[in-house]
């Protein structure tokens, strides 16, 4: 695949060797992908709108400029900068070819983080995965829940495809106001998970299992406090802070499952004026791959040393649910049992992410809610 031939090169040269930008690998560099873990690109199509594209090279040279002030510690990991992406002549091409470059580099195991003027171009991200015939999992931080297509709904236009791969879609942080009682309805009915503002805010690491199981975190800007982050294409009063994002970027980087990473909503000619919204998306690209150096394959399946097992009878012991609990990160998962028929479509999806509370609740001979919508998905 020539992966030149879809970017356009970010003319910049590094200062500081030490800090994200100056160790960055270049695309013209011809790198060894097997010893790449991310790459860096941006994509600035504006047609879901009908608006004029207009071009992204001030911001991409601002981005780079800031990450030359930023420095990973420890073994790091080894990023390329990709450029921007070249839109095709209509919309639909353009999603077409980023969905093939995201293919390329999920095969090779490379973590794409997307800098995009629209959220919705998550929809390429999805049919990478349907391109690659895998199924996953999509979870995004924002304040719309992205089902009414009326709306900006990219998942609406997702669950309309025939074959689909989407298995579960989870919502960090939908402002109510903004979601209509149908959608979330919808979301209901389709066992989607979603998780309103306030809950999050509330309690932060919350949003941990959810993220940890999903291989598309699609992360919109408008989910922001507008007095944090003033560059997003939709700006809203109410929004979760800077130094939340940030930690929420850190979760993505940690797990092993994560595999395409989409900042999105970004209004790119605002943005490249405004030095500390482009400080903050810099911060949130050096918290991610500050968890992603500190990655663990750690997943309970085949392996039992390094995890407790427990089994938790329900209903007089009619049957029983089974949790793990990892004793080197305290992360907890739960197995959810696979019709046999459907085994081999979602062998990955058995063991779902969960928390000590899903455990308390089982406890309390009651079902999580999270366990019985992984069940009802897969009937």
């Amino acid at each position: 695949m020539e992966l030149a031939s879809y970017f356009e090169p970010i003319d910049f040269s590094a200062e500081q060797k030490a800090s994200i930008a100056g160790s960055m690998l270049r695309l013209e560099d011809d790198p060894d992908w097997s010893d790449v873990q991310i790459a860096i690109l941006s994509v600035d199509e504006r047609r879901f709108d009908q608006e004029f594209n207009k071009g992204t090279e001030s911001f991409d040279t601002s981005l780079l400029q800031e990450l030359d002030h930023h420095y990973v510690h420890g073994d790091g990991a080894q990023v390329v900068s990709l450029g921007r992406f070249k839109n095709g002549a209509s919309l639909r091409d353009t999603e077409s070819g980023l969905a093939e470059v995201l293919a390329f580099l999920i095969q090779r195991k490379v973590v794409p983080i997307i800098l995009a003027s629209d959220k919705r171009i998550t929809y390429a991200a999805y049919k990478a995965y349907a391109r690659l015939e895998r199924v996953t999992n999509i979870t995004a931080l924002d304040p719309y829940l992205n089902i009414d297509e009326a709306q900006e709904g990219y998942i609406g236009r997702i669950i309309k495809e025939q074959p689909n791969f989407l298995f579960n879609y989870a919502n960090l942080g939908y402002q109510t106001y903004l979601v209509q009682p149908e959608e979330l309805q919808l979301a209901e009915d389709l066992y989607f998970e979603a998780y309103r503002l306030g809950t999050i805010r509330g309690d932060i690491y919350a949003a941990e299992p959810i993220i940890r199981g999903a291989e598309v975190l699609s992360c919109s800007m408008s989910s922001l406090k507008h007095s944090d982050f003033q560059s997003a294409k939709e700006p809203q009063p109410n929004g979760i802070f800077a130094e939340e994002v940030c930690q929420l970027m850190r979760y993505a980087g940690l797990t092993t499952l994560n595999e395409v990473m989409v900042v999105g909503d970004v209004d790119f000619e605002r943005c490249a004026d405004a030095p500390v919204d482009v400080r903050l998306l810099a911060e949130m690209i050096w918290c991610y791959i500050d968890g992603y150096q500190y990655r663990k394959s750690e997943l309970p399946g085949g392996k039992k040393e390094g995890f407790l097992k427990y089994r938790v009878p329900l209903r007089d012991d009619e049957f029983q649910l089974v949790f793990y609990k990892s004793l080197n990160t305290d992360r907890w998962w739960m197995e959810v049992p696979v019709p046999p028929h459907f085994a081999n479509k979602y062998r990955k999806h058995h063991l779902v992410p969960c928390d000590y509370n899903d455990y308390m609740i089982a406890t309390s001979d009651d079902l999580p809610e999270r366990w019985w919508k992984a069940y009802k998905k897969m009937l």
